[in-house]
């Protein structure tokens, strides 16, 4: 397994910076780069989610209705949403945990293990290119919009 990749604080208060330095066509771009690249990680993970064995009807639900955020400048991914609903009532709000992680509580949710089951390994697994590619696509912006 490859290292995880991390920001110390102090990596991530020059990042702070340097967004607060950027201009508004900058910072549009920075949002649309990091946008594609969080679209990205969303498909990958409905994919993976479909090579699960015993992936479910409900899984495939919570992924295929993953949002990303469009004003985000970092790529924000978000699962779990009260309007998506099932038709015993549940949203995929309330079951993605169960789904992802497992409970000992109700049984529907089988015991995975404290590593997810298909959003947190596909993340786990692309982690590093996706830093990468982002690092790449906010250095070419910098480079771009620099005075």
């Amino acid at each position: 397994m490859a290292d995880a990749i991390a920001y110390d604080k102090s990596d991530l208060r020059r990042i702070k910076g340097a967004f607060k330095a950027m201009d508004e066509a900058a910072l549009d771009q920075a949002k649309v780069q990091s946008s594609a690249l969080a679209d990205y990680l969303g498909k990958e993970i409905q994919q993976f989610a479909t090579t699960r064995e015993k992936s479910a009807i409900a899984v495939q639900r919570v992924t295929d209705g993953y949002r990303v955020s469009k004003s985000s400048k970092l790529g924000e991914l978000s699962y779990g949403f009260a309007s998506q609903k099932f038709s015993g009532g549940a949203t995929t709000q309330t079951l993605w945990g169960g789904l992802e992680f497992g409970s000992r509580k109700w049984k529907q949710f089988p015991i995975r293990n404290k590593l997810g089951y298909f959003i947190y390994p596909t993340l786990r697994k692309l982690q590093p290119d996706l830093i990468r590619k982002w690092e790449e696509s906010f250095s070419e912006i910098l480079t771009k919009w620099d005075d």
